[in-house]
This record gives C-alpha cells, structure tokens and sequence, in this order.
C-alpha cells in the first residue's frame, strides 16, 4: 500500500503527515521535532510514537507522500486525453516540479528533498529515476510524427525536458512563468521536426 493511500485510511496519520510536511518544509528535518509534529498534528506524543517510532520514519513516510502525489498527479497529465502533446509535457512537468515554484514551504521541501540523502538513502532518486523513465515512455509514445529520429529518441527529448526544468523550477519567479518556460521547451524541440 503507497504512503497516499494510508493517508486516506486513516485520518490520524494523514494529519500527522500533512502536519509533518509543514514543519519539515519550513525548519528542515533536523529542526522539526517529534513534540512539535504531534502538537501540529493535534495528537499526543505517546500517539504520534505508536504511529512512528522515529522521527526517520515520519521523515521517510512525509517525503514517500510528497513524491508519491507528484508522480501520480504527473501520470493523470500524461492520461489526460483530451491534452495534445504539448500541453500533456507542460502539465505533467507542472504537476511534477511546478508545485515548488512559487511558495517559501514548497522551496524549503524542494531544497529540502535534494539534500536529504542520509535520512532518504536512494529513495529521492528512485522516485526521479521512477519519473525520467515515465517522461520517456510518455514523449515516446505521444510525439508527434517527425520529433522523434534516430539522432533525437525519447531518451533525449526527455533528458532536455528534464534537466531544464530542474533549472527552472530554482529560477523561475512564477508557477505561469515555469509552465510558459516549459512550453517554449516543447516547441522548440517540435520546431526541429519540422
């Protein structure tokens, strides 16, 4: 069962995560005590223990939501049939890395998510792997005739894709900013096919 799920289950947990992600975002995994999140969360301390026996494990759990809700939110994007291709990168993109644009708690996570190897291990790139790989099945089954050659595979169109946004999510001013960035990506990439 995936983190999201067990935070529709039951309630107690999905307030105790929801309260987690708030405070992680905003003082950092080492700042956010166990007392602080149960206070938050609206439980005992003794409670938020038998739901988590460490703060590891609240951390581990928080983060597996966060990106587990990305990449579905990315995955209903790329399902939406009604989107032709550009618009399906430029919301799976949005869904995906868009969310940490504009807002001082989803800077703090984003930051907060890329440098957490020794609470995380492998997981924060498991999941980015998990979506590279989503981008290129999806870039390669979408395109349209002509963008894809045997010097520009899905592989490469998603590297770019990829890698600018990553950049554009730290530097764009604005969420619209980081959609019309991405947008401008896909055109162009099209552009070549033409």
């Amino acid at each position: 069962m995936s983190s999201s799920e067990m935070e529709n289950d039951d309630p107690k947990r999905g307030a105790v995560l929801t309260a987690a992600l708030g405070l992680f975002g905003r003082y950092g995994f080492q700042k956010t005590s166990m007392e602080e999140v149960a206070k938050a969360a609206g439980i005992s301390r003794p409670g938020l223990y038998l739901l988590f026996p460490n703060k590891e494990q609240l951390y581990r759990a928080t983060m597996q939501g966060v990106m587990e809700r990305a990449q579905q939110a990315m995955e209903v994007s790329f399902a939406d049939e009604s989107l032709g291709f550009e618009e399906r990168i430029v919301t799976a993109l949005d869904a995906l890395m868009g969310q940490y644009v504009e807002t001082q708690v989803a800077r703090d996570l984003s930051e907060l998510l890329e440098n957490s190897e020794p609470q995380l291990g492998s997981m924060f790139h498991d999941y980015q792997e998990k979506a590279r790989a989503t981008i290129s099945a999806q870039v390669g089954s979408l395109a349209p005739p002509g963008v894809l050659t045997g010097d520009l595979g899905a592989d490469d169109v998603m590297d770019v894709l990829f890698s600018a946004a990553l950049t554009w999510k730290q530097t764009a001013a604005t969420r619209a900013e980081f959609r019309d960035r991405t947008r401008r990506a896909v055109r162009l990439i099209c552009r070549t096919a033409d």
